[in-house]
């Protein structure tokens, strides 16, 4: 029965999970003594994840100049600490949470370019308004609406009727999950949120990225809740969140606004034609992240 879905998704054996070391190299960022030797050196403990890391530092997307990056510890100076945990977390991301049967391929695309939209379009309004998230903001954005990607792999039939739903009516996601399901994708998401240890802050903004001013961490709630709009405004959408919105009247701008940020200041029009290019941008960064991967990285 639906209201039994989450207490069943709590009990499965098989759930996905995050490597060690990308869980690792999440706490060891918000430590104040983390160094570039410590990062290296958690990340080499993962071979396979080590030399994707590299050879995401040398893709097109990242690379400047003809100069090539020969290890991880040259690679962390050359992106920042920031830069080369949100490679280290989108690999191990991507790698959880890859379709496991054809029916979720259509629907697993979709997911991903939105997350990945929603963390490009919030590092670039963490620019413009000075909030200093230090790279935490990709992260949050690319793994906000993680819930979905479970209630879509164990409980496909329930998530797809939920997902129609929302289109056919043109109703948020959350709402019909609910209806459907009997919770939605942030009850989901926050549930596994804790079950990998995530930082409290992507727990948080997890659970109330459609409320932020609920959220313990209100200003990275509400960040991702307004690049989540921008998004969708980019047609980078997953489900039926398509309806028309006035950005001003969000909470997300209410609670930005209330936190002493220059909202009034940011020139909506401007932001939504410089984002006219984040598909371009999005799928860059997926296909720079699912190429296959070469030769180990050399230690360092």
């Amino acid at each position: 029965m639906k209201e039994h879905i989450l207490d069943r998704i709590r009990n499965i054996d098989d759930l996905p999970t995050l490597p060690s070391v990308a869980l690792e190299v999440l706490s060891l960022a918000h430590q104040a003594d983390v160094t570039i030797q410590g990062i290296a050196e958690c990340i080499h403990r993962d071979p396979p994840l080590a030399a994707k890391v590299l050879r995401m530092a040398n893709s097109v997307f990242y690379r400047r100049g003809d100069r090539k990056v020969e290890t991880l510890h040259h690679a962390i100076i050359f992106l920042g600490l920031a830069e080369i945990i949100n490679i280290t977390t989108s690999l191990s991301v991507f790698s959880a949470l890859k379709s496991r049967k054809a029916q979720e391929v259509s629907v697993r695309e979709s997911f991903w370019d939105h997350s990945v939209a929603t963390g490009l379009i919030a590092r670039h309004i963490d620019r413009k308004l000075g909030m200093r998230a230090m790279g935490r903001e990709f992260v949050a954005g690319l793994l906000h609406d993680i819930g979905k990607i479970i209630l879509d792999q164990y409980f496909h039939k329930e998530f797809i009727t939920a997902y129609d739903m929302s289109i056919e009516k043109d109703r948020p996601m959350y709402e019909t999950e609910l209806e459907v399901c009997g919770t939605n994708h942030m009850e989901v998401g926050f549930f596994i949120a804790q079950k990998w240890n995530l930082p409290s802050y992507l727990a948080d903004v997890i659970l109330w990225h459609h409320q932020p001013s609920q959220a313990s961490s209100r200003d990275m709630a509400a960040l991702i809740s307004m690049a989540n709009f921008l998004a969708k405004a980019s047609q980078l959408s997953c489900g039926g969140d398509r309806m028309s919105f006035i950005l001003t009247d969000q909470d997300a701008w209410k609670v930005l606004k209330e936190r002493g940020y220059d909202v009034d200041a940011l020139d909506i029009e401007r932001i939504t034609f410089e984002m006219e290019t984040i598909g371009d941008q999005v799928k860059s960064y997926i296909d720079t992240v699912m190429e296959p991967t070469g030769k180990e990285p050399g230690n360092g």
